[in-house]
């Protein structure tokens, strides 16, 4: 009987004939190594990116809080400058002014007439930044008046003086004394007086294509019972909307409130405060005093002692201010290892949960060294003060 013999397989069409499980395996595992290396460098990536991003931020912030905060200091004093020379003739700078605002909850307050005033911070706090300044468009020099009622001031000459003006109202004796009004009316035949009523008062307008129009407010800074009765004294116009900008942070935002002018928007009680830069971590200030009269501030003659005296602030010509910011991204790994300085010294700062900074949170995102830090600093002349030793009455 005869049969056909069988045919054989060669081994290189078995091997063709499909994938062995190994072979599959090591597939499988090449890919996922390929994925979890795809990943990692797309992780590391967006964390890079991230990184860059937030230090974007944070120069921006820091330059434009910086920026802000300077070109204010750079007007303080305008307005007023020349009260801190001549102790002969108008030597009120440092006096404490007794204000008037219908628009507070308490109307009556007082501040301290200085062109900046720092208020150092206690701890890890902030340092505190005051500045006063005027807005008038004339020259500002002081007015002498020479007869005064609660309401009415006769001075040597009116030029400059329109309604609406907030004017700084100060003498030497018998005691040292200051206080503002608002100017109601500048109309009286004598072209010498000027009046601050109560009420309401009408003005005038001019409007940028040549015409006028007559509005009407009411007067908020004149105080219905001055704590002080004036016989005669000195007259610094601090126009229509004069300023004293508190700066300061809170809550890891730089802000600015006028505390000349009262807005409460928000029914919480407290002045509406502006937000200038966030992730701001503190502000410092320093004093720059002409101690030796040689026209310059030298390296011994920063300090942070508040200069008391009427003297002392005629020699004050500029402050250095440092402000810390802190990038948002947090970092994995500590990428700060001091505490960051400043030419005034070293910040003081803490963790995120206001724990010490010395010591290290459970929770690694509170813990500032996981952080980047950018220093900004300048020093800011009081060119105002300067110029304020060439003006007489």
């Amino acid at each position: 009987m005869y049969s056909e013999p069988q045919k054989q397989t060669s081994p290189a069409r078995r091997r063709q004939a499909g994938l062995s499980l190994v072979e599959i395996m090591v597939g499988v595992l090449i890919g996922m190594i390929g994925i979890v290396v795809i990943f990692q460098m797309l992780a590391t990536s967006e964390e890079r990116k991230r990184t860059a991003s937030a230090g974007s931020d944070v120069q921006v912030t820091g330059i434009i809080g910086l920026t802000t905060l300077e070109r204010d200091v750079r007007e303080a004093g305008y307005g007023f400058s020349s009260a801190a020379y001549d102790t002969g003739i108008t030597p009120v700078m440092g006096c404490t002014v007794n204000a008037y605002d219908s628009g507070r909850p308490v109307a009556a307050f007082t501040y301290r007439l200085t062109p900046v005033q720092i208020v150092q911070g206690a701890g890890t706090a902030s340092d505190t930044v005051i500045v006063l300044r005027g807005s008038g468009g004339t020259f500002p020099a002081a007015h002498v008046f020479t007869e005064s009622t609660d309401t009415s001031k006769k001075t040597r000459g009116r030029a400059g003086i329109s309604p609406r003006d907030v004017l700084l109202v100060g003498r030497t004796t018998p005691t040292l004394d200051c206080i503002t009004i608002e100017i109601t009316d500048v109309t009286d035949a004598d072209a010498l007086t000027i009046r601050n009523n109560q009420g309401s008062y009408n003005y005038t307008v001019y409007l940028p294509d040549g015409s006028t129009s007559t509005e009407s407010r009411i007067a908020r800074h004149n105080n219905p019972a001055p704590p002080v009765t004036f016989s005669a004294g000195y007259l610094f116009n601090l126009g229509n909307s004069p300023r004293r900008n508190i700066w300061t942070v809170q809550n890891g935002r730089l802000q600015v409130t006028n505390d000349l002018l009262y807005q409460d928007t928000d029914g919480n009680g407290a002045n509406d405060p502006v937000e200038v830069a966030d992730n701001v971590v503190t502000l410092q200030a320093e004093y720059g005093i002409d101690a030796n009269n040689n026209g310059r501030v030298e390296t011994g003659e920063w300090t942070t002692t508040d200069p008391a005296t009427t003297i002392a602030w005629a020699n004050v010509l500029a402050v250095r201010v440092g402000m810390l910011v802190r990038s948002g991204q947090f970092e994995r790994t500590p990428v700060t290892t001091t505490v960051p300085s400043w030419t005034g010294g070293q910040f003081v700062i803490a963790n995120l949960d206001g724990s010490a900074s010395g010591s290290s949170p459970a929770d690694p995102a509170n813990n500032w060294r996981h952080y980047r830090y950018r220093v900004y600093e300048t020093v800011i002349p009081l060119r105002n003060m300067l110029w304020g030793s060439q003006i007489r009455p």
